[in-house]
């Protein structure tokens, strides 16, 4: 998708940055306005890039400073059309920039009462699902919950942004335990419905396939976390939810507040061990692909751009 991005910063920067890109490929259309910005105090330069031709710009502005001593907002236009720069545009990737990454899981994964309830309620029904062995109750949990974002975010943050490293791990640490709580409250009430004890419920085909951990499982929680990384890291968060069906987070972690409010505690630990092996593939796997697209990306550079430094004063 091509960018807007809009640089409010003080008119020498903005000349500075006008100059380097009005020849750039893929830039559309370039809009200066002298005095327009009055936090921070200077002018606004307004680009409309391909996706790839962002990317650099974004770079460039990074390594000067500039998205430190201004203000730069990045947002998508529904299309840009223009036809000296018609193959930069149909030819443009889909790797989003790292701070559009940042953006997109923090508006996901902050602690917020929505977040809770919405994995509270994931682990709840998941019970449900556990209790009566129905697969297709328990892929509905895995839907409800936005519970991979927040263990990718803690990657993320590792990989250079602290302060989104101590969110993933507060939005983790908190919505897996709203997640515990909303399956050790609902798996009685799921008990006496399906006409069940205490003693049926590791019995069931799921408790002990979700209380294991195996080889396969191992290589597919790995394969899904690197999935997972490349959905994120182009912001394709339709397929998302596919990454939350194909790893064990939501019934593993179930089966921990299941097991414990039961007596089950083997089945508690077989769901601990199950859970912290999902948790170790997406910090690892899904950490390793943003941080190698996070280094691609900052040794991008405009053409010609190589050492490219602000403008002195």
């Amino acid at each position: 998708m091509p960018r807007r991005i809009e640089l409010a910063a003080s008119a020498e920067d903005c000349n500075w940055l006008l100059n380097k890109l009005k020849d750039h490929p893929g830039v559309g259309r370039i809009s200066l306005q002298p005095e327009a910005s009055v936090k921070p105090r200077g002018d606004i330069l307004m680009v409309d890039v391909a996706n790839d031709a962002a990317i650099e710009i974004v770079t460039l502005l990074r390594d000067v400073g500039l998205l430190d001593k201004g203000a730069v907002t990045i947002s998508e236009p529904t299309a840009l059309v223009r036809e000296n720069e018609a193959r930069a545009i149909n030819e443009e990737g889909n790797e989003a920039v790292v701070e559009e990454v940042g953006a997109m899981m923090r508006q996901d994964t902050n602690t917020s009462i929505n977040f809770l309830v919405l994995m509270a309620l994931a682990g709840a029904v998941a019970s449900f699902g556990i209790v009566t062995d129905t697969i297709h109750i328990v892929v509905g949990a895995m839907l409800i919950a936005p519970g991979f974002e927040p263990i990718l975010r803690l990657a993320f943050g590792l990989a250079g942004h602290r302060q989104s490293a101590y969110a993933g791990l507060r939005a983790s640490g908190a919505g897996y335990l709203a997640l515990v709580a909303g399956a050790a409250v609902s798996v009685y009430p799921a008990l006496y419905f399906a006409g069940m004890s205490t003693a049926d419920l590791p019995q069931g085909y799921w408790a002990g396939y979700w209380s294991s951990v195996k080889g396969s499982g191992v290589m597919t929680s790995i394969l899904v976390a690197v999935a997972g990384g490349i959905i994120v890291s182009t912001r394709m968060k339709v397929l998302s939810t596919g990454v939350m069906v194909a790893l064990a987070l939501v019934p593993s972690a179930s089966l921990v507040g299941m097991g414990i409010v039961t007596g089950n505690l083997d089945l508690a630990f077989g769901g601990l061990k199950r859970f912290l092996t999902d948790v170790a593939a997406v910090l690892v796997a899904g950490g390793l692909v943003l941080a190698l697209k996070r280094r691609m990306q900052y040794r991008r550079r405009l053409v010609g751009q190589e050492g490219a430094e602000a403008p002195v004063r």
